[in-house]
């Protein structure tokens, strides 16, 4: 059973978030509070192994919270669920060692594959957050190897051997919108416009050609 802990100051959305989760066998919401200072009260008491947590919030706000959540609590995950999705917010929260960042708009499918996801120890942005941050590096000009984490190379790897979405997720037992996912972070990271478009990027980088 997956323990998590709710940081928002919006009681309804807070509650709509602990109605959505009660429906997950899995997840257990162990904790909710309405700002970062009683969060980390919450914690004293609660074994949490993830922290949902908005940006905004009174006396202490969810990126200064998860500054001393990190430092006194290193094992547990932290998603950020918030509305603001600019690339300067959402550096600082990344800065800091977040798990994981989505808009609070997203669905209950992909909130549960990415607790999942960070539970596992893997890090989760959905293609908006990952295109904000690579439309920011762009404006930035800064130029870096694209690094690939092995799970999209895993994901290229089928994309460039003609299988379907479908397919790929039957194949990696992984969610259909975690393919899409994947899939729109590689066409974001490696300026691509479609399937083709990867396969040239594989070609060119020589990625497979040892397999």
């Amino acid at each position: 059973m997956i323990k998590i802990s709710i940081a928002d100051d919006h009681q309804l959305f807070r509650q709509g978030i602990v109605s959505l989760l009660s429906t997950i066998e899995t997840l257990e919401v162990c904790c909710e509070a309405a700002n970062g200072k009683l969060l980390l009260e919450c914690l004293k008491d609660k074994v949490t192994d993830i922290v949902l947590m908005d940006i905004n919030m009174p006396e202490l706000d969810g990126i200064e919270c998860a500054k001393i959540v990190k430092a006194k609590y290193p094992k547990i995950k932290i998603i950020m669920l918030s509305m603001h999705a600019d690339h300067e917010t959402i550096q600082n929260a990344i800065k800091i060692g977040i798990d994981g960042y989505l808009p609070k708009d997203t669905g209950k499918e992909e909130l549960e594959e990415a607790i999942a996801t960070v539970y596992n120890g893997e890090r989760y942005f959905n293609a908006a957050i990952t295109g904000t941050i690579m439309d920011g590096l762009t404006s930035q000009k800064v130029t870096q190897p694209i690094r690939l984490t092995p799970r999209e190379k895993d994901v290229l790897k089928l994309i460039c051997e003609e299988y379907t979405t479908k397919e790929i997720a039957d194949k990696l037992f992984i969610a259909f919108n975690t393919v899409e996912t994947h899939r729109k972070n590689l066409l974001h990271k490696t300026g691509s416009k479609n399937s083709l478009g990867l396969l040239k990027f594989a070609i060119d980088n020589k990625l497979f050609a040892s397999e």
